[in-house]
């Protein structure tokens, strides 16, 4: 029986929700497009094209989390830490790791409650009538695994370094 790669399956997971939101991405600016051409040459733009944007690019964004945690591509600011030693800059990035993903964590858990409290309540968006729980419900994954790739980070199971290309 061999052991779980909990770091691999983290690094794979992070990649393939990355892919699914840059497929949200290019659905988003192929249906922008088609309703910029619509409106341009028909003078019938898609309706409430604005809202599936504003609902597809805060799924998209939350999805891309984890990948960009698991890399290391949040910005760090290291004015403070430039004379510090290697052992305290370790600490310093597993500690801010831990605060990430309690950040993660609790977004994440209060992204639930709204879906469910949206849902209950039936409110839609004002032109599509589209369902605002859902989108709410879309940025729950990505808000949960960036939080578990930080707290895998915060212990030292699985270090922030580029992930490579297949």
């Amino acid at each position: 029986m061999s052991a779980i790669n909990t770091p691999n399956i983290l690094n794979l997971l992070a990649r393939y929700l990355a892919y699914l939101g840059g497929t949200v991405v290019a659905l988003i600016g192929i249906m922008s497009a088609v309703s910029i051409i619509g409106r341009s040459a028909l003078g019938q733009p898609i309706l409430g094209d604005f809202e599936l944007v504003e609902i597809g690019t805060a799924v998209a964004g939350t999805l891309f989390l984890p990948y960009c945690q698991a890399s290391g591509g949040h910005i760090a600011v290291d004015v403070f830490t430039l004379r510090a030693s290697k052992r305290t800059i370790a600490w310093l990035d597993r500690f801010g790791c831990l605060l990430m993903a309690i950040m993660f964590i609790a977004v994440g858990w209060r992204a639930i409650y709204g879906s469910i409290g949206l849902r209950l309540s039936g409110e839609t968006s004002m032109l599509l009538g589209f369902p605002i729980w859902i989108g709410y419900a879309g940025i729950v994954p990505g808000a949960f695994v960036a939080g578990l790739i930080a707290l895998a980070q915060s212990f030292g199971i699985m270090a922030a370094e580029r992930i490579a290309d297949d």
